[in-house]
């Protein structure tokens, strides 16, 4: 049984390919059977990055009616791959004969250990029903200003459907893991506070030109003796994805293609659609930019905060130092009861102490000292 984990991202250039590339080769290195099918239509795809050049692709399988077995390219670093079209909006117009019949050709691929899939990050709702449908999504983001923002669209567009998918964040081209811890947290803090969304951590890729670039040699980075920083990164990513080593429910291929047929074949009557969530002015992108950095702010003042509570009974104890009136006192104390001593008349006062018993004291004007040989005093 196949467990499917889309890898996509808000916007081009943050290394959504390479992350998905490099986890292939990683996972397949850990004896794992992986497949990566490409629905990443234009720009940079799987095969581009590898240097391949496919014979037929993803669109030939649905249009042309090719057997899967000849669209795959098997073990290409390890792993076997369903090449994806350089068209980009290909998709947008299969009817729904074709999404059946590409449907049933994906759900072949469930004897594999992992389906990897490398998403477009195309408006278009039947590329982006990839990512909203699939069980398990890891988020690529940078640290980069604009990252946060076109991620956290993203994000908004996934939780419409199938809310309960699990989604990890990966933070890539990082210059140290203290840089990208920050940057997840502050993504995190965001999404919670606006979304209701949980983001864990599934970790942080330094940055490394080996896997920024376009590979000639068609080696995916950490196959060669000497593994980069970011070969060891996303090793780590690897082994944390198989110390989870669950098929979440419904995370099965068979499952997967059902609920993304369910996302394609849906009437446009009364669906929002993607248009509907990403039609952000620029001037949207840099609110979100600003309440960034004002979550940034509240963390400070929270900090702060806590500092001055730590502080906060020696100062109280400062403050009860200083002199008293009776009336102070009384507005202190919870109760209080009258005493007569020595024919004098005067109220003891009682409060709740910090140890949880009672704590009494009186209060007596300078006239009421009872030895006239002492000076007059407050008790």
């Amino acid at each position: 049984m196949a467990r499917v984990i889309t890898v996509t991202s808000g916007t081009a250039g943050v290394g959504k390919t390479s992350i998905c590339v490099n986890l292939a080769a990683q996972l397949a290195r850990r004896e794992q059977c992986v497949c990566l099918l490409d629905a990443d239509g234009g720009g940079v795809n799987v095969s581009m990055s590898l240097g391949l050049e496919p014979r037929h692709s993803l669109k030939d399988l649905v249009l042309e009616s090719v057997a899967l077995d000849d669209v795959l390219i098997r073990n290409c670093q390890g792993f076997d791959i369903l090449p994806g079209s350089s068209s980009p909006d290909w998709m947008e117009a299969l009817t729904s004969a074709q999404f059946d019949h590409l449907a049933a050709s994906l759900s072949q691929l469930d004897d594999y250990d992992f389906v990897l899939i490398d998403s477009s990050i195309t408006l278009a709702h039947n590329a982006l029903a990839f990512a909203q449908t699939s069980p398990e999504v890891i988020l690529v983001i940078t640290p980069a200003p604009i990252s946060a923002p076109d991620a956290y669209t993203l994000l908004k567009l996934l939780s419409y459907e199938y809310p309960a998918k699990h989604i990890q964040v990966v933070v890539n081209k990082s210059s140290s893991h203290i840089v990208g811890r920050h940057s997840h947290a502050s993504f995190r803090e965001v999404a919670a506070f606006y979304l209701g969304m949980q983001l864990p951590l599934l970790g942080v890729v330094g940055e490394d030109k080996h896997i920024q670039a376009v590979l000639p040699e068609q080696q995916a980075v950490g196959n060669g003796d000497a593994p980069t920083t970011a070969a060891r990164n996303i090793g780590s990513l690897a082994d944390q994805l198989l110390i989870e080593n669950t098929v979440l429910p419904e995370g099965n291929m068979q499952s997967f293609c059902n609920r993304y047929l369910k996302a394609v074949e849906v009437n446009d009557a009364g669906r929002i659609t993607a248009a509907d969530v990403l039609e952000i002015p620029v001037s949207r992108k840099q609110k979100l930019q600003r309440e960034l950095e004002y979550l940034s702010s509240q963390v400070d003042d929270l900090i702060k905060e806590i500092e001055r509570l730590r502080h906060a009974p020696e100062a109280a104890q400062r403050k009860l130092s200083a002199p008293l009136t009776e009336s102070s006192v009384a507005a202190l104390a919870s109760d209080s009861q009258a005493v007569t001593l020595q024919g004098e008349t005067f109220s003891i006062y009682s409060m709740q102490s910090s140890n949880g018993g009672r704590q009494y004291f009186a209060w007596h004007s300078l006239d009421d000292c009872l030895e006239a040989s002492e000076p007059r005093k407050r008790c």
